[in-house]
């Protein structure tokens, strides 16, 4: 019973568990980082804020910066690290319902699940950093790098068979 087929609502837009911020190539944000100048280093909140702005979400963007720092200094994070991070004053469910999951969806870090033998209450969780992040980045850039110059090229042979 009920309708078979309901009509969903309109969206709202792109979920925020899914957005990436990116401020303006020539605006303000970017320029107090140094700008796009790749010798300029960006230290980790600078990166984080493009994940979870300072400006829109600062409790997500410092217990972001804060959990990154803590899996870049361990090999990996079980949950007894988390409860530790947890009690310097974090939210619980700030961490595991939005932070974490994020940071897993963009590829920042791993999320496994430890192999134990037996028939054991469920499998541990284990988190490492993760270069997955870095590898969608470059590849949506050199795919644009690649449309980009072949376009380029088209113009200069066009403009070049014009001439002869």
């Amino acid at each position: 019973m009920g309708n078979p087929a309901p009509k969903k609502p309109p969206s709202a837009g792109i979920p925020v568990s899914d957005s990436l911020w990116l401020p303006p190539h020539y605006g303000v944000e970017l320029k107090r980082k140094g700008g796009l100048d790749k010798t300029v280093y960006w230290d980790l909140s600078e990166l984080v804020d493009f994940i979870f702005p300072r400006r829109y979400q600062p409790v997500y963007n410092k217990t972001a910066c804060d959990f990154l720092a803590l899996v870049l200094e361990r090999d990996w994070v079980t949950k007894k690290e988390i409860r530790e991070f947890i009690v310097k004053g974090y939210s619980k469910s700030t961490l595991e319902n939005k932070v974490i999951p994020k940071l897993v969806r963009f590829g920042l870090v791993k999320r496994e699940r430890e192999i134990t033998a037996g028939m054991g209450k469920g499998r541990a969780l284990i988190l490492s950093e993760s270069l997955t992040f870095t590898n969608y980045l470059e590849r949506i850039g050199f795919g644009w790098n690649v449309i980009v110059s072949t376009a380029r090229k088209k113009k200069v042979k066009s403009q070049e068979q014009q001439t002869l």
